[in-house]
């Protein structure tokens, strides 16, 4: 089974889930991080306790698992931030590269060109062993969700296969918007990157067989919103539409206004990726800062350490 994911956090959780939970528990490293409210150094009693809770919980969680089976290299992975910037070439070609560099420029990655035209190749080389495993019959496993990102990868990655006109069976998983969990609670998981490798097994039982109209349906909306070209795609309304760039900044605005004159950037990107739930990377809040600065709404009081993330700013409101 050739397995699809679209996030290299999904990717690594679901290599691991193919052996989770097969044979006996042997243990494995765990880090535990503890933070007072009040700014105390947490004791070496209460270090102990949490990691023993935390081995207790990995321990549960491996014998409920479910082994998905396969090998590693039966998983792909197309990380492409589809949602963000220009989709209106249909290779893999330099407008992907621009918005990729763009995103990946805030982490001052070193050798960035270097490592930006590695990872084009990395993704044309993934879709030309997909292609062929898939054209040879193997079946297809698509992981999805309501995720932009990857909800633009099925319909990007539909778009490849349908014109091969193949019979291999392609099937569809569908992250749940909701889940109901122990004592009465209930859960409601962004995208597959956040599931942990002791839980893909549990969604198995959701899988569909993917039907011929359905790979026409998703190339067909592909094509729509590469015609279009919008800055992002976004969720609105239970439908993937083409939106301005704006879209999100009223919650940024929001979260800003709840802070003092001045406040760490990084505090305001936490806060809407946390509060929100919007299916948006971090790097495009940062992004969209930055356009709050170049029109002068704040100000930079204290720049980031050289060669850290610009998230480490503190910033000043200038709004009226």
């Amino acid at each position: 089974m050739v397995e699809i994911v679209f996030s290299e956090s999904a990717c690594g959780s679901l290599k691991i889930a193919q052996t989770y939970g097969r044979g006996k528990y042997r243990g494995s490293a765990i880090s535990v991080f503890i933070r007072h409210e009040n700014g105390s150094v947490p004791s070496s009693n209460e270090m102990k306790e949490a990691q023993l809770q935390a081995q207790e919980q990995e321990c549960i969680a491996w014998e409920n698992a479910i082994p998905l089976g396969g090998k590693s290299s039966d998983v792909y992975c197309f990380d492409m931030a589809l949602s963000v910037g220009d989709i209106s070439d249909n290779e893999i070609g330099e407008q992907r590269k621009n918005v990729l560099k763009k995103m990946l420029s805030v982490w001052f990655v070193e050798d960035l060109d270097y490592q930006v035209e590695e990872k084009i190749q990395k993704i044309k080389t993934t879709l030309s062993s997909v292609i062929e495993r898939y054209v040879a019959g193997e079946e297809v496993r698509i992981w999805y969700s309501y995720n932009p990102d990857e909800l633009c990868g099925m319909y990007w990655l539909m778009k490849q296969l349908r014109p091969l006109n193949c019979q291999t069976t392609i099937y569809l998983v569908k992250l749940p918007t909701w889940e109901y969990g122990k004592e009465n609670a209930m859960t409601s998981k962004i995208s597959w990157g956040e599931v942990s490798p002791g839980e893909w097994g549990n969604y198995i039982t959701l899988q569909e067989k993917a039907e011929p109209v359905f790979l026409s349906a998703c190339a067909m909306k592909w094509n729509q919103l590469q015609n279009e070209n919008a800055p992002l795609r976004a969720m609105l309304n239970g439908k993937l539409q083409s939106v301005s760039e704006d879209i999100y900044d009223s919650f940024i605005l929001r979260e800003i206004a709840e802070q003092p004159e001045q406040f760490k950037m990084a505090i305001v990107i936490g806060n809407v990726l946390g509060k929100y739930q919007l299916g948006i990377s971090d790097v495009w809040i940062s992004n969209r800062i930055d356009k709050m600065l170049e029109d002068g709404v704040l100000e930079i009081i204290q720049d980031a350490p050289k060669g850290e993330t610009n998230y480490r700013r503190i910033l000043r409101k200038r709004m009226k």
